[in-house]
């Protein structure tokens, strides 16, 4: 499935706007010693003295050249690499972006090679450089977030058979079978992956174990004639595993789970899926916009705080990361409860938030970040300009 098109790594991380007086650095301010900042360094001083008031500092000028990839040594942070290959300890999200296989940024490990540059060969966070990057405190209402699925519009349709699936969204790998007497597998079992002839593979590797479930359509008024459009299929992270060995003449890999978010099935896919950090700072909307809840990431009736879903608007329709939807609802629950007809006209109360993760094209993943009753699928969201 690594040949969907449409699928993208998290490339930035969106921080504060620099506020009134806030102080400047050029990017190779002060003392330096063996490529990173010093305690000595007017630049290192600036930034620990703002974040200690709650300020910020403006970052400019270029880095010097970081290498294509880094080796952990002992003792090395995500942040002490930053420093020291990037000058810049704040860009240490986007490394890890970079590094999927990076289940979580305090594990790493020595002997573990680190990307540092992105496939153009242009460094980690180079993209920003052209103007000031502004480090301070994000705003209240940051969710961090490690993706874990979204409704990919590109994913082949659920009723094709397997040979019908076209060359370019074909999975690369499969689960074929496990060393373990189970049913659902999770770590730190032993798989065993057939993968494509032409994919390269080499133990080491890591890749994602993922399932494209169910596809997902529009929901439209019971009395409309309009057919529901299609907004693509739940494409749900399941895990990571790494390459053991490989099999070059059956295409069969061992492979090792070593990180299971939800269980695993013979069946399931594996490949280069990215695991996008996603750091979605509350903005207001741009649009005017009504829609509804059209999905979950987990299959479950009752959804809270905390949960994740689908909502049928995307970055076509104005919805743009870090936009908050206002969840509705018109209902008396005691009536609904006795089974009593319940008037129409009634007006919408307010139910919950749901703040976008990730606006695609046809649809947006959501978070839900509060909420005062359950909330189920087909629930009618809003977003209101400026809000």
């Amino acid at each position: 499935m690594s040949r969907f098109s449409g699928w993208s790594a998290f490339l930035g991380l969106s921080l504060l706007a620099a506020p009134a007086g806030a102080q400047t650095v050029a990017a190779n301010d002060g003392a330096m010693s063996n490529g990173g900042w010093t305690t000595s360094g007017g630049g290192d001083v600036r930034i620990r003295e703002a974040a200690r008031s709650g300020g910020s500092v403006a970052i400019t000028g270029r880095p010097a050249a970081a290498p294509a990839r880094y080796v952990v040594r002992r003792g090395d942070t995500l942040w002490d690499i930053c420093t020291a290959n990037l000058n810049n300890p704040w860009l240490w999200p986007e490394v890890w972006s970079l590094n999927p296989e990076i289940t979580n940024p305090h594990w790493i490990y020595p002997g573990q090679v680190l990307r540092l540059r992105l496939g153009d060969g242009t460094d980690a966070g180079s993209g920003g450089w052209g103007e000031p990057t502004t480090l301070g405190r994000l705003a209240g209402g940051t969710v961090f977030f490690r993706s874990e699925g979204y409704i990919d519009e590109n994913a082949p349709d659920e009723d094709l058979d397997e040979d019908e699936i076209p060359e370019e969204q074909q999975p690369p790998g499969r689960v074929v079978a496990s060393w373990e007497d189970e049913m659902m597998l999770a770590y730190p079992d032993l798989l065993y992956v057939r993968f494509d002839e032409d994919f390269p593979v080499q133990a080491g590797q890591q890749h994602t174990i993922y399932r494209v479930r169910e596809t997902v359509y529009d929901i439209v008024d019971e009395d409309s004639d309009e057919e529901p459009r299609r907004l693509g299929r739940i494409v749900e992270i399941l895990g990571t595993g790494t390459v053991l060995s490989y099999d070059p003449e059956a295409h069969l890999a061992r492979v090792q789970v070593v990180e299971s978010i939800n269980p695993i099935e013979r069946g399931d896919f594996v490949g280069p899926v990215q695991r996008n950090l996603i750091v979605s700072e509350p903005r207001a909307a741009e649009v005017d916009l009504d829609g509804r809840i059209v999905a979950t990431l987990r299959p479950r009736i009752n959804n809270g705080q905390g949960f994740v879903v689908f909502v049928n608007r995307g970055y076509e329709d104005g919805v743009r990361d870090g936009n908050r939807f206002q969840i509705i609802r018109a209902n008396d629950h005691y009536l609904e409860s006795m089974h009593r007809d319940i008037p129409e006209d009634l007006p919408f109360e307010w139910i919950g938030e749901c703040q976008v993760l990730e606006a695609r094209k046809t649809a947006s993943t959501c978070l839900i970040t509060a909420s005062t009753r359950e909330i189920f699928v087909g629930e009618r969201v809003t977003l209101s300009r400026g809000q």
